[in-house]
């Protein structure tokens, strides 16, 4: 949980109403989207001496933040002061609570206070736009105390005057710079931009006059004064044309205090006037919601005082203590959706080398000539140790195919001789399967005997079938016996002929079937040909026979009748006893 702070925001504004803890507790995530707040694709941070404030938002067309997230020391546990030793701590920190505000990682945005950069305004002659960054940055070490290895440097240009350019050149130690990655890295966040306070506020007023929020001074081309003011201290900023022209730190003592806060004001404004003599100060802009400061500086400074809220129409939730303390990371947020920032210590201006268009222009034919001499000359070797490392493969394969095809030669001929040999099998268990399959249902014919002979080769060594079937019937007359034979020709209708030369012979009377009207004797003698297992095809379902007994037809046979039951030997004699009889 985030806390908000306890008490007044300013210490300076005497009647401001206490934030009660149900405020503090409200204002810890303020989102202002319920069900389901849209994915923020920036996150912008304002890094103050009291504390952290965060907004996470589109930074697209017109920057709306759907997050605002406030941590202090007031839930006891306090940010701790960016430094090269706490960057990685407070980076986890920082993590952990943008976590349990549901903010979800994106390229991330920081502000620095003024009192952590130093700025100069430079003049210089004009040069070519790509030496001009080589030069601002000598220009700026020249007339610096810091050391040129111990800085970042950046600088936004200000326009010409009296022939010259001018530039405010920024200045930001690299131990802070560094501490600010450090903390991002920490954090899981990729840093996008590190720009001064100052910067992102005018970028938030003039963001804010497009949209109709804020009444823009009567001349488009006048100064005005961004001023930003919390216990911490404040900045005061002069803006013209949407550029820092001007800019001071405002200590945390003299905003403790109305009546220095106010003496400091009209100083800065008298060191203005005679510095921009032709440009007065005609607004001044407080960032803060309730208009509590600007009704008494408003009197007091003789120009006019307009109190803004950095988050106007966005998190509804924030209470109106804090809203003003925002104005540096919702200006981030604008300055981005405006395009780059002025100032961008992590994407400094850097020189550029002038190329003439034509040398480029023959530089890049010579490059391409030479990329497709190279491409078809690599192109054409590869394929021919493509083609000759793929003949010598093919050569290997040749060689031990051959010698796979001696070594198996007398397998391969075995194998052969085998399925010569199966070839003349015939199965006669699935014969008799299919021959019970065949039998007429009315019980017209029954088989007395089933022989089955093998066919001997021939001279050739050939044979015109497999084996010799013949079958010995009892049937109840000849047209019985005709229809198990023309059962088997119909088993011939494939082009595989598996009976050859079927035919029936009338063998008269059976003599020991007096009685039974099974009496007719017939043999029917086929020739078999081999067949597959896969080629019987009949998938019978055979009902249970009657139990009988004896010849086809015969009575049934009495069981047995039972043996007379076994008497047991009596036990033997004790001695001297007589034997039982």
């Amino acid at each position: 949980v985030f806390d908000a702070p306890v008490g007044n925001e300013d210490r300076g504004i005497e009647d401001s109403a206490p934030a009660t803890r149900t405020d503090i507790e409200r204002s810890t995530v303020h989102d202002n989207t319920r069900d389901s707040p849209p994915v923020p694709n920036f996150i912008a941070l304002d890094l103050d001496s009291q504390g952290l404030y965060a907004v996470a938002g589109d930074a697209r067309g017109a920057a709306q933040a759907t997050h605002a997230l406030a941590w202090t020391g007031d839930d006891g546990d306090p940010p701790p002061p960016l430094t090269a030793e706490t960057a990685k701590a407070l980076g986890e920190k920082l993590r952990e609570r943008l976590r349990a505000a549901g903010i979800a990682p994106a390229p991330v945005l920081v502000s620095v206070g003024r009192d952590r950069i130093i700025l100069k305004e430079l003049r210089y002659p004009t040069v070519a736009p790509t030496e001009e960054p080589a030069l601002v940055r000598f220009q700026a070490m020249k007339e610096m105390s810091e050391a040129p290895d111990d800085v970042v440097l950046d600088y936004a240009p200000l326009g010409e005057a009296g022939g010259e350019r001018r530039s405010m050149a920024v200045v930001m130690r690299k131990d802070l710079f560094g501490a600010i990655g450090a903390m991002c890295q920490a954090a899981g966040l990729k840093l996008a931009g590190v720009t001064p306070r100052p910067y992102a506020v005018a970028a938030g007023l003039v963001k804010a006059f497009a949209a109709g929020t804020l009444p823009p001074p009567d001349d488009t081309a006048a100064a005005f004064v961004a001023l930003t003011l919390s216990a911490a201290g404040g900045e005061f900023t002069v803006v013209r044309r949407g550029e820092v022209t001007y800019t001071l730190a405002v200590p945390a003592p003299v905003v403790a205090s109305e009546t220095m806060l106010v003496a400091q004001l009209r100083r800065n404004l008298a060191v203005y006037a005679g510095q921009h003599p032709g440009h007065p100060i005609e607004a001044v802009y407080l960032a803060e919601s309730g208009g509590a400061w600007a009704a008494r500086l408003r009197a007091a400074l003789g120009v006019p005082v307009h109190a803004y809220d950095p988050l106007a129409g966005a998190v509804p939730a924030v209470p109106e203590a804090l809203r003003g303390r925002f104005a540096g990371a919702a200006g981030l947020l604008a300055g981005r959706a405006a395009g780059a920032l002025p100032i961008n210590f992590a994407a400094t201006r850097q020189p550029q080398t002038a190329k003439d268009p034509a040398k480029r222009k023959l530089a890049t034919i010579a490059l391409l000539a030479g990329l497709l001499l190279f491409a078809g000359g690599a192109y054409g070797y590869l394929k021919v140790s493509d083609g000759d490392a793929r003949v010598a493969a093919l050569n290997d394969e040749k060689t031990a195919l051959a010698e796979k095809v001696a070594q198996g030669a007398p397998a391969a001929a075995r194998l052969k001789a085998i399925d010569g040999w199966s070839k003349r099998e015939v199965v006669w268990l699935d014969e008799m399967y299919d021959l019970a399959d065949r039998m007429p249902a009315d019980d017209g014919v029954r088989v007395s005997s089933f022989t089955g002979t093998p066919t001997a080769l021939g001279k050739d060594g050939k044979q015109d079938s497999q084996a010799r079937l013949e079958l010995k019937l009892a049937a109840v007359n000849t047209n019985a016996a005709n229809a198990l034979t023309s059962a088997f020709e119909r088993d011939n209708t494939t082009p595989n002929k598996y009976y050859v030369g079927s035919f029936t012979v009338i063998g008269g009377l059976l003599q020991a079937s007096a009685g039974s009207k099974h009496n007719q004797l017939v043999t029917l003698i086929a020739k078999v040909n081999h067949r597959e297992p896969g080629q019987f095809e009949r998938n019978a379902r055979f009902a249970p026979p009657k139990r009988t007994s004896g010849f086809a037809g015969g009575a049934a046979v009495p069981p047995p009748s039972p043996e007379p039951p076994v008497e047991p030997a009596p036990p033997p004699a004790e001695p001297g006893e007589e034997p039982a009889p």
